[in-house]
C-alpha cells in the first residue's frame, strides 16, 4: 500500500488532498485574481483610451492601413489587376445616447485589457487544473501554453488587419436604397471590430480544444478525419457568426485558415494517440 503511495505522489506531485469546497474556493481566488488583472489593465487603458480609439479602433477606416494595402498588392501579384485596391468607405459617427461615449471608452478599455491580460488568464486557469494533471501530462500542458496565447494573438491580428478591413468595405458601400444615408453609431463601431478581433482570436483555439478532446478520449483523429464534412460546415457557420458580414468573401477568408487549423488538430490528435498507446505498451 506504501508503495502504491509514493506511484501516486510520483505521478501526481502537485495533488492536493482537498474537498468539494475546497476546490469552490480554489476556483474562486483563482478568478478573484483574473478579475483584479483586468480591472487594473482596464484602468490602466482607459487613461490611453482616445490614443487607443484613434490609432486602433479607427484605423481599419483610414487609406494607408495595412490590411487594404496587403489586398491591393495581393490582386495586383495575384490577378494583375487593382480590383482589390479598395478605398475605405467615408465613416459618419454619432453617439446616440448620452452615456454613449463613455460607454464606448469602457469597452475599449476593457477589450484592450482582456487581450493584454490574456497570457495571465491562462495562466491561472492553468495553475487551477495542475494538480489533477500527471507528471507527463504536466510537461506536456505546460509546452502548449504558450501555443494557446499565441494562437489567440495571431486570431486577433488575422481579424484586425484582413477580416475587419474587408467587412467594414462591403458593409458600409452596400445600399439598400440611395436615399439611405449611413451614419453610424461609436458603439457599433467600437463593438463591431472588437467582438469579430476577439471572437476570431478565440475559435483560433481550435487545436487546442481538439487536443483536450483526443486527450480524455472524446475524439480521436479517425473520427475527425471521417466528418470532416460536417466539421467544414460548422466551421463556416462559426465564420458566419465572427464576421458579421454577409459577403462570401469575408467567411471564405476565415474559413480556409479555421479549416487549416482542423486538419492540423487531425494530426494533434494523432500525435496523441501515439503517445497513449506507447504508455500502454510501458505497463504491458
Amino acid at each position: 500500500m506504501a508503495l502504491d503511495q509514493v506511484d501516486v505522489d510520483k505521478e501526481y506531485p502537485n495533488e492536493k488532498q482537498m474537498g468539494f469546497f475546497d476546490h469552490i474556493d480554489e476556483l474562486r481566488g483563482r478568478l478573484v485574481k483574473i478579475a483584479y488583472a483586468l480591472l487594473i489593465t482596464t484602468i490602466a487603458a482607459f487613461a490611453f483610451v482616445e490614443p487607443l480609439f484613434d490609432f486602433i479602433v479607427l484605423s481599419p477606416f483610414e487609406d494607408n492601413f495595412w490590411g487594404y494595402r496587403f489586398f491591393c498588392k495581393a490582386g495586383q501579384l495575384v490577378m494583375g489587376s487593382d480590383a482589390l485596391c479598395w478605398e475605405p468607405p467615408q465613416l459618419t459617427m454619432q453617439s446616440m445616447q448620452i452615456q454613449g461615449q463613455f460607454v464606448s471608452a469602457f469597452k475599449i478599455s476593457f477589450v484592450a485589457a482582456f487581450v493584454l491580460s490574456f497570457p495571465f488568464i491562462v495562466n491561472q486557469i492553468w495553475k487551477f487544473i495542475k494538480p489533477a494533471l500527471s507528471s507527463d501530462e504536466i510537461k506536456r500542458v505546460q509546452k502548449s501554453l504558450i501555443v494557446v496565447s499565441l494562437l489567440f494573438f495571431a486570431g486577433v491580428f488575422f481579424a484586425y488587419f484582413l477580416l475587419v478591413p474587408v467587412a467594414t468595405n462591403f458593409l458600409l458601400t452596400y445600399k439598400l436604397n440611395d436615399n439611405i444615408q449611413n451614419i453610424i453609431t461609436i458603439s457599433s463601431v467600437t463593438g463591431f471590430v472588437s467582438f469579430m478581433s476577439l471572437a476570431t482570436g478565440l475559435v483560433f483555439e481550435m487545436p487546442v480544444l481538439i487536443y483536450i478532446l483526443a486527450s480524455i478520449g472524446f475524439v480521436t483523429s479517425a473520427l475527425l478525419k471521417k466528418y470532416w464534412r460536417y466539421a467544414a460546415v460548422i466551421v463556416f457557420i462559426i465564420a458566419g457568426i465572427a464576421t458579421p458580414s454577409p459577403d462570401m468573401f469575408s467567411q471564405l477568408l476565415l474559413g480556409i485558415p479555421l479549416m487549416l487549423l482542423y486538419v492540423a488538430g487531425i494530426y494533434i490528435a494523432k500525435g496523441v494517440e501515439k503517445r497513449k498507446a506507447e504508455k500502454e505498451k510501458e505497463f504491458e
